[in-house]
């Protein structure tokens, strides 16, 4: 997925849905989101991602949120119901 992220920025600036397949591992929960948010031009900084699974959605958004070097919650963050 790294080696995608330029073309997956530019793909959803002209079209706002994309879908991606890349086995598990590959980044598609926590690189793909990371990299819109920094590239900055998106849904007023708000990148919403959907999750299957509870769990998944709490390990995505501790990922995302330790790589950016911060605090669960204070630029990342997770809802689940």
């Amino acid at each position: 997925i790294a080696s995608l992220l330029p073309n997956v920025v530019t793909s959803l600036r002209s079209e706002p849905n994309l879908v991606l397949e890349a086995p598990p591992g590959a980044g598609k929960s926590t690189a793909v989101p990371l990299a819109l948010l920094r590239d900055g031009g998106f849904a007023d900084g708000i990148i919403m991602v959907l999750e299957p699974r509870r769990v998944a959605a709490r390990a995505a958004a501790a990922r995302m949120a330790s790589l950016l070097g911060q605090p669960l919650g204070s630029e990342v963050g997770y809802r689940v119901r």
